[in-house]
């Protein structure tokens, strides 16, 4: 949080302003303090008492701008304001005390301020000059008798009614010219030859968890093709029958019915090797006999013209599908209910028409998420659906 002016007077500028408009006191003015019976009328004076740089913000990068280039730190500064009221009525500073108290309440409750204040929803026009941009804190600092005793021997004029607002983060933008972008190759220019690669990385398994002997979809990122997938200690490599590899390298479909019938129950490691290189472990767990869940898809992408027949366990009591966008929602209509039909406890069917159907849901969303309730209140672990165009 941070406001950047071009100028430091334009921060007393902007607090002039806000104070006149939303005190309702005309004579408010950056500048000097004057004697409190100088006139009946009540009047202020923003004072800039002194200026410190603020020492987290000595090391600031500069900003990288979306052409390249780099513009230097800004100066950050916390200011403070001395900020003093005028207005007496045969010595009675009354209007005095009155503006006072209206301007530390209007700080107190709005101790943040989001320039420029021109572009507020609300702001009448003419109000607000077109200064500064981000966010401005105004605080009332707490005083001592000591500090009271400095600030006031250094001022030309009487005690009178005050108060001192502290104003930051203020950044003054930089005077020096902007840098030039960086080179956009190393010195020596571009090295063609692979010397070292990355490892594999596992996105995630889906459904999580899987039936035991079920399919699950593994998204990977890889330099090359996977060469094989480890999982609790047993390896089915590329070109096996219980994998399926998308020309891309990801999403991997591995049917633990065919390659690893093995596993049982519970968490097993599981590692992806590319470009001889090994994964760092992610987990594949492996559901309990009685919990309801779905297979992933038996084709790394479905026509939605035709009914998606999905295996998996304890459906037998399926009411419905769900459908939602893998990359989050956006509005309630983005998730779709979907019927069912041919329901069995070792599958069920979602057909392609109905009302709605498979083939109401729009293809060019990327992923689907697909769960099944089962009972009232019972759902599988979602599956990943690619819908062909």
């Amino acid at each position: 949080m941070a406001a950047v002016f071009s100028d430091l007077h334009d921060v007393a500028q902007v607090l002039t302003e806000h104070i006149r408009e939303e005190v309702g006191i005309v004579d408010v003015q950056p500048g000097a303090p004057r004697d409190v019976a100088a006139t009946t009328e009540a009047g202020a004076r923003i004072t800039l008492l002194y200026a410190t740089p603020q020492p987290t913000h000595r090391s600031d990068p500069a900003e990288r701008r979306p052409d390249g280039t780099r513009r230097p730190p800004p100066l950050s500064l916390s200011c403070f304001f001395l900020v003093t009221t005028t207005g007496a009525d045969a010595d009675d500073p009354i209007a005095a005390h009155h503006t006072l108290g209206r301007i530390m309440s209007l700080y107190h409750d709005r101790p943040v301020l989001v320039l420029p204040l021109s572009d507020q929803a609300g702001a009448p026009p003419g109000a607000f000059s077109e200064l500064g941009e981000g966010q401005l804190a105004v605080v009332q600092v707490p005083m001592s008798l000591e500090q009271i005793d400095k600030i006031w021997t250094s001022v030309d004029v009487q005690l009178q009614p005050w108060t001192l607002l502290e104003v930051a983060p203020v950044q003054l933008v930089s005077l020096l010219e902007d840098v030039a972008p960086a080179p956009l190759v190393r010195p020596g220019g571009v090295g063609l030859e692979v010397r070292a690669g990355t490892r594999p990385l596992v996105l995630r398994v889906t459904p999580e968890p899987v039936r035991r002997g079920g399919r699950a979809r593994i998204d990977v990122l890889a330099q090359g093709a996977p060469e094989a997938v480890d999982a609790g200690g047993n390896t089915v490599p590329a070109g096996d029958a219980a994998l399926t590899v998308a020309p891309g390298g990801s999403p991997i479909l591995l049917d633990l019915g065919v390659g690893l019938p093995a596993l049982g129950e519970g968490a097993h490691a599981l590692t992806v090797r590319a470009a001889g290189l090994i994964s760092r472990r992610a987990v594949l767990r492996v559901a309990a006999a009685t919990a309801p869940v779905i297979d992933a898809p038996a084709a790394l992408a479905h026509d939605p013209a035709t009914d998606l027949v999905l295996a998996g366990a304890n459906l037998a009591e399926a009411q419905e599908a769900v459908l939602w966008p893998d990359a989050g929602l956006t509005a309630p209509p983005d998730v779709f209910s979907l019927p069912v039909a041919g329901v069995g406890a070792g599958g069920l069917t979602v057909p392609s028409n109905g009302a709605p159907g498979l083939a109401d849901v729009p293809a060019r969303r990327g992923p689907w998420r697909l769960a099944i309730r089962v009972g009232e209140r019972v759902y599988t672990p979602y599956v990943l659906v690619e819908l062909e165009t």
